[in-house]
């Protein structure tokens, strides 16, 4: 009997002490305030990344390559990202043995520009040489410098937005407090025609946690 007296005073005792425990980090937490502070721009200065390609008869590979070579002493950036032949088949033509004016070639180079009036000569140049291509602007371009200087601005911005939406949660506008905690969130582009690569916004989240002094 008096070992069942003692357990249970034991459990009475240790529940007692949980549900202490539980209440003060229940009070504890009451004092603390968590936000996601934002920011957003249209990312300044970016150039373009360029992508250049033939896709045509192989006779006529030369002729880009030529082009090609000629670009490249004026962009030394230009660097070639696929070269393939392949078969071009035409329904008729299947079941025939393959001839070279059959096959194909595939080229493409990716280049990073400074402005959109690179992309209009390159066009132009081409268009009067009379070679099948392809020239597309596949997003923007920021040099790494410059990328890390706009990253730590807009982190200290995300931070001035953060810190004006715990001044407005704070129950005491005279009630100061003590940021604890700052993390950054991803910063991929949310969905939606504003946010394509070519349209040059940037963004960056970050959440902060401050404890409220009383």
């Amino acid at each position: 009997m008096r070992k069942t007296y003692l357990w249970l005073l034991t459990l009475a005792g240790s529940a007692t002490l949980l549900a202490g425990c539980q209440q003060r980090t229940t009070a504890e937490d009451e004092h603390y305030l968590e936000v996601i502070g934002e920011y957003e721009q249209v990312t300044p200065d970016a150039g373009y990344r360029l992508n250049l390609s033939y896709n045509g008869p192989m006779e006529m590979r030369q002729k880009f390559d030529v082009w090609i070579d000629s670009l490249q002493k004026e962009l030394p950036g230009l660097v070639k990202t696929s070269d393939n032949i392949y078969l071009n088949y035409m329904p008729e033509q299947m079941g025939k043995r393959p001839t070279r004016d059959m096959y194909q070639v595939g080229v493409s180079y990716m280049v990073s520009v400074t402005d959109s009036a690179t992309y209009n000569r390159l066009a132009q140049d081409l268009l009067k040489r009379n070679i099948p291509f392809g020239l597309n602007m596949m997003g923007t371009f920021i040099s790494p410098d410059k990328k890390a200087e706009l990253q730590q601005q807009m982190l200290g911005k995300a931070v001035d937005n953060a810190k004006s939406k715990l001044n407005f949660l704070k129950a005491d506008n005279n009630q100061a407090y003590e940021i604890v905690n700052i993390e950054e969130l991803d910063n991929l582009l949310p969905f939606g025609h504003d946010y394509y690569e070519v349209n040059r916004r940037m963004v960056t989240r970050v959440k902060v946690k401050a404890r409220l002094i009383e």
